[in-house]
């Protein structure tokens, strides 16, 4: 039996070599400086524990990248004397999706963290990409290297599905 990280290994080594397979991510060298544009039905401050509680059609944009989600929980730090709060993590529950222009992620939860440039999606993981795809339980994206690791679903004997297209058949291209 491979071990769990094994197999994240593997669906990485097959994100990035798969010829043809998947195409290198957008989300490969985000700019996670940019400013996280945020909306929601409503806002609850929590200031005292550093914490704003966004709920209700959650949409963050930053850049080219957009996450949804039905609740959104910043976490933040000010220090005295400071009015502009720094971001540490986005933590995003139910109906969670990441996109970019080329793909797209989707499970139950979400974990953004800021100051590691990575995003961590559990629960029913989905990572589209054109017409191909993958799913898993766990996945983590790193926004600077756009490497992408996926656990294997605990349904499904603890392995990572994946569908991916091949090139059409040309004429003349023997079988």
């Amino acid at each position: 039996m491979i071990s769990k990280t094994l197999k994240t290994v593997a669906v990485s080594a097959m994100l990035l070599a798969a010829p043809g397979a998947m195409a290198q991510s957008v989300l490969k060298n985000h700019d996670t400086y940019q400013p996280l544009d945020i909306s929601a039905e409503r806002l609850e401050m929590k200031q005292r524990e550093g914490r704003a509680i966004f709920q209700g059609s959650v949409n963050v944009k930053q850049g080219g990248m957009t996450l949804t989600s039905d609740t959104l929980t910043v976490f933040y730090e000010t220090e005295s004397g400071i009015k502009n709060p720094s971001i540490d993590r986005l933590d995003a529950q139910g109906h969670v999706t990441l996109t970019s222009s080329s793909e797209s992620l989707a499970g139950d939860w979400a974990v953004y963290d800021v100051d590691r440039r990575l995003v961590t999606i559990g629960g029913n993981v989905v990572f589209t990409q054109g017409d191909n795809s993958l799913r898993g339980e766990r996945l983590e994206f790193d926004l600077v290297s756009g490497l992408a690791k996926l656990d294997g679903e605990a349904s499904n004997e603890g392995r990572v599905r994946g569908t991916f297209n091949v090139p059409t058949k040309k004429d003349g291209d023997q079988q």
